[in-house]
C-alpha cells in the first residue's frame, strides 16, 4: 500500500531584488506558465488529494494541479517557505548596505542560522512540514498525492527522504515549477520508507 507524493515547487516570483520568505508575493506571467505545465503533465496521474502552503504563489499552482482531477486543493501554512525575519520585503541593495552581516548569509547557513525577527532554520522547516506531510500519507494511504510548496520545504522533504543530514539539502537542484516523485512504503513497526523516483524535472516529457 505504498502512497506516491508528487512535489512540486511553485513557478517564479514576482519578487525581483528582495528578500521574500513568508512574504506572499504573486507569480510571474512566466511562473504562471510554469505552473500550468506542470499541472499539465501530472493530468493523467490519479491524484486523490492535492495540497500547498497558504502563499498565494503555491496555492495557484495547486488550484491548477488539481482543476484536471475535480480537487479543491487543502491549504497548510506548515508548508511555507522560510521565514527570513527582519529581512522580509527588504530590497537587497538596502539590505546589504544596512545590514551586511544578514545580507550576506547563504542558504547553507540557514541549516543553524535563524535572521532575528522571527527568522527560522532548516530544522524548523523541518519540524512543522514533516509532520504535516506524514499526516497526510497516513490520510491518504495508498493513494497519489501532489504537494506543491517551496525551495526550502522540498529540500527538507527530500533530503528526508533520501537519507541526508540538513547540511546537505543544497547539494541538489529545485528549479521552479519543478517536479519530484517519492514513493513512501509503510513499514511494519511503524513510519515509512521512502524512496525517491525523480527529481527536479521540469515539464518536457511526462514522468515515470
Amino acid at each position: 500500500m505504498s502512497t506516491t507524493l508528487y512535489l512540486v515547487r511553485h513557478g517564479e516570483v514576482a519578487a525581483d531584488g528582495i528578500f521574500y520568505g513568508h512574504m506572499d508575493v504573486p507569480l510571474t506571467e512566466t511562473g504562471h506558465a510554469q505552473a500550468r505545465a506542470a499541472a499539465a503533465a501530472l493530468a493523467g496521474v490519479p491524484l486523490a488529494a492535492v495540497l500547498s502552503s497558504d502563499l498565494t504563489r503555491a496555492v495557484e499552482g495547486a488550484r491548477l494541479l488539481g482543476e484536471p482531477h475535480g480537487l479543491t486543493p487543502a491549504q497548510d501554512p506548515a508548508f511555507r517557505e522560510m521565514s527570513l525575519g527582519v529581512l522580509e520585503g527588504v530590497p537587497h541593495d538596502e539590505a546589504f548596505a544596512n545590514t551586511p552581516e544578514l545580507a550576506g548569509k547563504s542558504y547553507r547557513d540557514m541549516w543553524t542560522f535563524r535572521f532575528p525577527g522571527g527568522g527560522e532554520n532548516l530544522a524548523d522547516i523541518e519540524a512543522r512540514a514533516m509532520p504535516a506531510l506524514e499526516r497526510a500519507l497516513a490520510q491518504n494511504e495508498g493513494q497519489r498525492v501532489g504537494l506543491v510548496a517551496h525551495n526550502s520545504v522540498n529540500r527538507v522533504i527530500l533530503g528526508r527522504a533520501l537519507g541526508l543530514a540538513l547540511k546537505d539539502v543544497f547539494d541538489f537542484a529545485q528549479d521552479f515549477a519543478c517536479v519530484n516523485v517519492i514513493r513512501y512504503t509503510p513499514l511494519e513497526q511503524g513510519g515509512w520508507r521512502a524512496r525517491v523516483l525523480l527529481m527536479n524535472w521540469t515539464p518536457d516529457a511526462p514522468p515515470r
